[in-house]
């Protein structure tokens, strides 16, 4: 009968450690902004301390394996303590993006919306522009024989049969040159990271590496119209595309999480209770004060 409540405890504890590690491993995952592997290898080595000092304990009050006195199990024990309270960090930083998982939704969402804004704040920026050079254009051709010079500098150069044909040329060109093609691309993804990230749960592993890349981008998402703008033709005078009405809040929102900060009540408390559980099979071992070892003594042996 003890046997049978031992092996159950022994399963319970592990169930509770691989849950608390893997809430952890989230909060990690989001502290590194994505970054996968050091988050598993720091979360492997805490599941190996804590099972490895668990299995000393077990084994030592079950056999009195390697001489380990019930001072030595006790430091096993603060070992796994301590590991609990260090690991309950990153526990509270998952915690805080829980908390905030609604802001998360909404920020994103607002992204999406933004970026689609700001798209159509630059196609309106490109349409005026080419129509205003039109209009100057056109005014440059019926007045040629007013400011020759001014013709010849924009118009005379140009090729065509006639000043209707090359002012369509050169606003065709000026398009061109505000909206070239490798802009759809620009476009489609950078609204591909924001969906993403405004259809992901915070507990998928991939949303904080999206929101950091939509993070490092969003700046540059107006720096690419800014500089596709910058160009000008002859007798132009417009200025480079600017929106002020494109904001972000996602920044403020990662900040907090990726900074490791002291962990919460809360969490300390979890960490504790999950400490005792852990605790469960070594109170359960059998203290074999002879130095018994027969079968059954300790499922770790």
């Amino acid at each position: 009968m003890k046997q049978s409540k031992f092996n159950f405890a022994a399963v319970f504890s592990l169930m509770v450690l691989l849950a608390f590690a893997y809430i952890a491993f989230l909060g990690l995952v989001y502290w590194k902004e994505g970054e996968i592997l050091l988050p598993a290898l720091l979360t492997g080595a805490f599941i190996a301390v804590v099972i490895g000092c668990l299995v000393v304990m077990c084994m030592s009050k079950a056999s009195r394996w390697k001489r380990i006195s019930v001072i030595g199990q006790a430091v096993f024990g603060t070992i796994i303590l301590v590991a609990f309270i260090a690991w309950s960090m990153p526990f509270t930083n998952f915690m805080d993006v829980l908390a905030n998982q609604k802001r998360f939704n909404t920020e994103t969402e607002s992204m999406l919306e933004s970026a689609a804004q700001l798209d159509d704040e630059y196609q309106q920026y490109v349409t005026d522009r080419v129509e205003k050079y039109r209009s100057y254009l056109t005014h440059v051709s019926n007045g040629r024989n007013e400011q020759p010079s001014v013709y010849n500098d924009v118009l005379g150069g140009a090729a065509g049969d006639n000043d209707a044909t090359k002012i369509n040329d050169i606003t065709t060109s000026l398009l061109n040159k505000l909206m070239p093609e490798s802009i759809s691309e620009v476009q489609e993804e950078r609204r591909y990271w924001v969906e993403s990230a405004s259809n992901m749960s915070v507990w998928n592993i991939s949303l904080p590496k999206n929101i950091a890349k939509i993070n490092a981008e969003v700046s540059n998402w107006q720096n690419i119209y800014a500089g596709y703008s910058n160009f000008k033709l002859k007798g132009e005078t417009a200025e480079p595309f600017v929106s002020e009405d494109f904001e972000s809040d996602l920044e403020t929102l990662t900040a907090k999480y990726t900074k490791l900060h002291a962990p919460s009540v809360l969490a300390i408390g979890i960490a504790l209770l999950c400490f005792l559980i852990m605790l469960l099979p070594y109170w359960l071992t059998e203290r074999d004060v002879a130095g018994r070892t027969s079968k059954g003594t300790s499922v770790y042996e």
